[in-house]
């Protein structure tokens, strides 16, 4: 009796999926890669980036020239029904010479921020960008206070101490993001069979979209063409 028993609990083990398992095998992954092209027109003036902010003039930039392309991301939406993972890593802001460090940075909702003050002055970073209004208080030299988003949207990052200071976060509820190179071109890697809305962002230029297909092949390519001031 025992050894029938056995038997039959092996046999149950080997038809049996284990628990957690699910129906499906894992989905086959491939790449996502392309270019990002941000077309500005000749300018001797930035943009108005805080409405306290000081002018500073800056070389005029030819049309067609992908400059400012690192401070784009690429992500992925993807349309069939995956949940994303929790971010496992902390992201870092820096405040040093007074900007703010990468000028552009792209978080997980939910994701920790560092903020380190690596200037010898104080300074106050807040933001009043709708659903993640916050402020971080006046925080000395050598500190680092933390904060995190809870809303997908994008946050406009001022000092209440240094006017000229500015920067911005993208709030992105996916994992599949990354920044464009200074060649303008961009790679995401691991990224499952399914459907996807790919989406170029830029801080001055705006977005521009597509709707991309992972399939076996495992390799999609997908080009943007930003334009600023227009």
């Amino acid at each position: 009796m025992r050894t029938t028993a056995l038997l039959f609990a092996l046999l149950v083990s080997l038809v049996l999926p284990p628990s957690g398992s699910g129906d499906d095998p894992a989905r086959p992954t491939g790449t996502v890669s392309g270019t990002v092209t941000v077309v500005a027109a000749p300018q001797d003036r930035p943009p108005p980036l805080s409405p306290y902010a000081r002018r500073r003039a800056r070389p005029p930039q030819e049309p067609g020239v992908a400059r400012g392309s690192t401070d784009a991301f690429v992500y992925l939406e993807p349309l069939w029904g995956a949940v994303a993972p929790a971010a496992d890593t902390v992201a870092r802001i820096v405040q040093r010479d007074r900007l703010i460090m990468p000028y552009s940075t792209a978080v997980r909702p939910g994701q920790v921020i560092e903020f380190p003050n690596d200037d010898d002055v104080f300074h106050n970073l807040f933001s009043l960008s709708p659903g993640n209004r916050f402020s971080l208080g006046r925080y000395a030299p050598g500190v680092s206070p933390t904060h995190s988003f809870d809303d997908p949207g994008v946050v406009r990052l001022f000092c209440d101490i240094h006017a000229e200071m500015a920067g911005m976060i993208l709030v992105v509820d996916t994992p599949w993001v990354v920044r464009v190179g200074d060649d303008g071109s961009y790679r995401l890697t691991g990224v499952p069979e399914g459907e996807y809305r790919a989406v170029a962002w830029h801080p001055t230029a705006g977005a521009d979209t597509t709707r991309v297909t992972m399939s076996s092949a495992g390799q999609v390519e997908a080009d943007f063409l930003l334009a600023v001031g227009r």
